[in-house]
């Protein structure tokens, strides 16, 4: 039995923007875990925390838990850090078992600030990672004490697919649907999932560009299923405090606390102009969909192509990797 009254952590996310760009990945090449931190840019605010007001009898779905946990953070970065949303569910597409909505309190519409959004589901990922299970609780998110929102998980039986509610925001809850379409749930054991390389296309309806993610699985550094999600929470609840279309050419780089030895890496290619926050952020939901699908946890190397165009390279992994250096349609 779960004991309703266990804190959250006392930090979900340890993030800090490196003073120079990460160098492009070559195959001699070694990512560093700390070059020059500038700035922590993680801490959640002392004077936000949280609490399971009620506690789940019912264990749901622990994959459609987490990536729907990633669709919310995913959605949420790709919004205005000072800005409000009204109540908001979301279900992954091919997980569709587990809905999650997050609400607040006050006023006619129960609007809630999009940074306590942002640091309850960094919170809430956490708690759950800690417990490795996902239960249909309802979490409170306190702000100096006072209940200012709450995330609540529940079982659906007939779900309406993607994000429903006033935080919908075109092609942001479409790229799970997206990938759902390239890996459906029947390839999941194939073997075509199995290859080490692997080339995902994200039309993106809003820009009417492309996104191209190359993938490359380095099968010599294992990781576990919450070291993954972990890490992609921590980025996503990073990157979400900067404006989504801003440009950022530094270096990135992301870690949980309870998981410090797996990183979530991410630098802009020299030349390429920098790179919009909202697609680091496609690029970090896609790769958790992607190593879920498969189903096989590794460490991960992805190039990030717009139009055809190498923008950036990303990798989640454990320690110093050396990793091969992907080429363009490869």
């Amino acid at each position: 039995m779960l004991n309703p009254f266990i804190p959250f952590l006392t930090l979900a996310v340890s993030a800090i923007r490196l003073a120079t760009a990460l160098p492009v990945l070559e195959p001699a090449s070694t990512i560093p875990i700390i070059a020059n931190p500038t700035v922590n840019l993680g801490a959640i605010d002392p004077r936000f925390n949280g609490h399971v007001a009620i506690q789940g009898r019912q264990i749901l779905d622990l994959d459609a838990g987490l990536i729907a946990l990633t669709k919310m953070l995913h959605h949420l970065s790709n919004s205005d850090f000072h800005s409000a949303i009204g109540p908001t569910a979301y279900i992954a597409s091919g997980y569709t078992s587990v809905s999650i909505e997050v609400r607040g309190v006050t006023g006619p519409r129960r609007d809630i600030p999009v940074r306590y959004a942002i640091w309850g589901a960094s919170r809430v990922g956490e708690y759950i990672l800690h417990w490795q299970e996902v239960r249909n609780h309802v979490f409170a998110l306190t702000w100096e004490r006072a209940v200012v929102g709450y995330i609540e998980f529940k079982r659906t039986a007939n779900p309406l697919l993607g994000v429903v509610g006033s935080g919908s925001k075109g092609q942001i809850g479409d790229v799970d649907s997206i990938l759902d379409a390239q890996f459906p749930r029947t390839d999941a054991t194939s073997q075509n999932l199995d290859e080490d390389n692997r080339t995902i296309s994200l039309p993106l309806a809003n820009d009417n560009r492309e996104m191209t993610l190359q993938y490359h699985v380095i099968t010599d550094h294992p990781m576990t299923k919450w070291e993954l999600f972990a890490n992609i929470y921590a980025i996503l609840a990073l990157i979400g405090q900067f404006p989504p279309r801003q440009r950022t050419t530094d270096g990135w780089m992301a870690t949980s606390v309870i998981f410090p030895l797996t990183h979530f890496f991410f630098t802009p290619i020299a030349g390429s102009g920098g790179v919009e926050f909202r697609y680091i952020a496609d690029a970090a939901m896609s790769t958790a969909f992607f190593i879920l699908r498969r189903g096989l946890f590794f460490s991960v190397l992805v190039r990030v192509l717009l139009d055809g165009e190498p923008i950036g390279q990303g990798l989640i992994g454990k320690g110093d990797l050396p990793p091969p250096t992907l080429a363009a349609g490869s």
